[in-house]
């Protein structure tokens, strides 16, 4: 599927339109259910799916597409115009939903299980909707608190960097976290974490620590925000 994601913006009651592309590598036709759902993101960043219209900022009542289910040929690639129409009393914040493509069981695969031959496998792939007012286009987080996570294995030791979209609109980032050793002046950088965070929600990113890590530390926590030359610096001194 390509993209994965789309960004719709527009005045209340107004109808917009953006395309999706499912593409089919295989020599075999797929047959896909369309349905929507609502999802929010908890502070672990897991994604909790809910029904459609359940979530106090869903969009799934506004999107429709000309199919409630689609055909993709083999080797060949399918396009679907999805639609929102913006509702005249529309909010002014960030909305979201996501479009489900589900396969069918085909009636070979079907019959394949009936003979005790087997199992089938059916692939289901996500595509969020996102809608923005035309007037957000505040990008801001802040670190709101840095954190070592308490564990009884010492191999699984984590620090947690909490993180909060004060800004209005969607925001993609990547989050950078690196120690120094205050005594040996040794620098030790953990592996980037990217995020996508709605507004205002908080998000906690923990970064796994070294094996066996031992000394004063300070520990410098960056965020990097998608489009934007700002950056958000946190620091804290740990003792492990």
């Amino acid at each position: 599927m390509s993209p994965t994601r789309l960004f719709f913006t527009g005045n209340p009651g107004e109808k917009v339109t953006q395309t999706v592309t499912l593409h089919n590598s295989s020599d075999k036709d797929y047959v896909f259910n369309l349905n929507y759902k609502d999802w929010v993101r908890e502070e672990d960043g897991n994604k909790v799916y809910l029904e459609a219209g359940s979530s106090k900022i869903s969009n799934a009542a506004w999107v429709s597409t000309l199919e409630n289910s689609v055909t993709v040929p083999a080797g060949a690639k399918k396009e679907i115009t999805v639609t929102m129409q913006i509702p005249a009393n529309a909010p002014k914040s960030v909305t979201n939903s996501m479009l489900f493509f589900t396969q069918l069981p085909q009636q070979a695969d079907q019959a394949r299980v009936q003979n005790g031959i087997g199992i089938i496998t059916l692939f289901e792939v996500g595509l969020h909707i996102f809608y923005t007012p035309p007037g957000n286009s505040v990008k801001s987080l802040d670190i709101t608190n840095i954190a070592e996570v308490s564990t009884d294995n010492s191999a699984g030791r984590k620090v947690a960097v909490s993180i909060q979209n004060d800004g209005n609109t969607i925001n993609d980032a990547t989050v950078e976290f690196e120690l120094t050793d205050t005594d040996t002046g040794k620098e030790i950088k953990l592996p980037a974490i990217s995020i996508s965070m709605l507004p205002n929600t908080n998000q906690l990113v923990k970064f796994s620590l070294p094996e066996n890590i031992s000394g004063n530390f300070l520990g410098v926590a960056i965020i990097k925000m998608a489009g934007s030359n700002d950056l958000r610096v946190g620091e804290k001194n740990f003792k492990f």
